[in-house]
């Protein structure tokens, strides 16, 4: 007997799979680290047939259909986990869900803490190129990302805000939050809005040749593995957030963690992303680093936060304005 850690009993989960996968039985279910927000869980089989990953989905039907259409879109150009079978529509005690594969490699959060200077290098140039063929997918205006309807079709919708100098503006917004007010202070807060509009003038336009941003390319959503002897992108994970924008913000989430003084992503990363197309603007790194600002922020802004994540957001924003 396999145990859960959600709140999804066993008979629920096999009448599942009985509907979707009738010979198969399961083995085994085990909780796959990674996501806040949605819940991944790796199925196992009695019998010679591969895993597959059940992805149940918080904030249901929408978030669901969204994924599937970002995959439908880009699964020819971009690594991701084939969808093998999708309800959108809560049936019963389980939420909307999908069944992926179960795409073997590791994160590149895992490949970074083996310490393997030349492994982390191959990967990094591979997500260079994975994210420059992301961003080779264009929409006619910038912002939020819907799928209408049952069509599964992606359609741009309303702007996550309008006008100039949207980064200082959009942290402005965040800052209001009465959540995150009391999570960095007084202090801090003021730090952010004047360090945010010192840089106002230096962004570039973001709104210019928008296209698909992941919006949460980061350490645990990308699994790479060694293929004819290099490391590269096994799958992109996790489209929850993906908009329409500048690849800028990809950039700044997967450099986030990137040291000036030892760097194990860089060149190889940025010079692999611009090789393919990818656009850099004079200056990239540093603003990079500040439109990743936003992330950090709006973040701290959410009620539930562990206590790790929480300290951690702090410390990376103490970082960026000391920088």
């Amino acid at each position: 007997m396999f145990k859960l850690t959600i709140a999804l009993t066993n008979q629920t989960l096999r009448h599942l799979f009985a509907k979707v996968f009738p010979q198969r039985q399961i083995a085994a279910v085990e909780p796959l680290p990674g996501g806040l927000i949605n819940t991944n869980l790796r199925i196992d089989f009695r019998s010679n047939h591969d895993p597959v990953v059940l992805r149940l989905y918080r904030d249901g039907a929408d978030v669901c259909r969204k994924e599937i259409a970002v995959h439908n879109l880009i699964q020819s150009e971009v690594p991701v986990p084939k969808i093998l079978y999708a309800e959108p529509a809560p049936v019963d005690d389980i939420p909307s869900f999908t069944i992926l594969e179960f795409v073997e490699g590791l994160t590149f959060q895992q490949l970074r803490r083996t310490g393997d200077a030349e492994a982390i290098r191959q990967a990094s140039r591979s997500v260079g190129e994975t994210l420059a063929a992301i961003g080779r997918v264009r929409f006619p205006k910038p912002g939020r990302l819907v799928a209408e309807g049952s069509s599964e079709q992606l359609s741009v919708g309303a702007s996550f805000i309008e006008g100039p100098n949207p980064i200082p503006r959009l942290l402005d917004t965040f800052l209001e939050s009465e959540v995150c007010q009391t999570r960095v202070g007084a202090k801090l807060v003021e730090r952010i809005h004047n360090f945010a509009w010192s840089w106002a003038d230096r962004i570039p336009d973001l709104d210019a040749l928008p296209g698909l941003v992941h919006c949460d390319f980061g350490n645990r959503n990308i699994l790479v593995r060694k293929q004819n002897g290099k490391w590269i992108v096994a799958a992109v994970l996790d489209w929850e957030f993906a908009l329409s924008g500048s690849p800028l913000l990809d950039v700044g989430h997967f450099l986030r963690y990137e040291k000036a003084d030892r760097p194990l992503r860089e060149p190889h990363f940025s010079k692999a992303f611009v090789e393919r197309g990818g656009h850099l603007p004079e200056g990239w790194r540093e603003i990079v680093r500040v439109i990743d600002l936003t992330a950090l922020v709006e973040c701290l802004t959410h009620d539930d936060l562990p206590a790790e994540v929480e300290s951690e957001l702090i410390e990376l924003i103490a970082e960026t304005l000391e920088s």
